[in-house]
């Protein structure tokens, strides 16, 4: 499975979690270019990738966040993050469903930032395993001036 297949793997659970409204890609920070954020917010963060050449499995890592508007008296800020919580866990449950595996545990940090709007919310760091696509290196021809003999021509 390639990167980009990945992303759209979560991207779609993301979509199915009934508190979520909005999909921010590769940095919740881009939310305070959303004039218009319809919230609960999931975003992902690309962290750093890892792979071993023993391996039939690639490993990425990922920071998923939620986020949603804090109420003028702050009174619904537990509330965020409490279902924040429950949606980020069911979205790395549910990538488990489909083989992506979680490689350790998950931990959830709760979090108050100003974007757009005053928001409240959790993110937590995932490390990911999926099989990879092709296990044996590709080889290529070297297209220099003895074409023919890189392939075979028929007729």
């Amino acid at each position: 499975m390639t990167l980009k297949d990945t992303i759209l793997t979560i991207e779609g659970i993301a979509r199915e979690q009934p508190a979520i409204r909005m999909i921010v890609r590769n940095d919740i920070f881009r939310l305070n270019k959303c004039a218009d954020a319809r919230y609960g917010v999931f975003a992902w963060l690309q962290g750093q990738h890892s792979a071993r050449a023993d391996s039939p499995l690639i490993t990425y890592s990922f920071t998923f966040f939620y986020a949603d508007r804090l109420t003028n008296d702050r009174s619904n800020e537990i509330d965020i993050q409490s279902v924040g919580i429950q949606t980020l866990n069911n979205i790395i449950r549910r990538l488990e469903d489909l083989g992506i595996y979680s490689e350790m545990a998950y931990t959830f940090q709760a979090f108050n930032q100003r974007f757009v709007d005053e928001c409240a919310g959790v993110f937590c760091n995932a490390t990911l395993e999926v099989p990879i696509d092709f296990v044996c290196p590709e080889t290529f021809g070297d297209y220099n001036e003895d074409f023919n003999d890189d392939f075979l021509i028929f007729g």
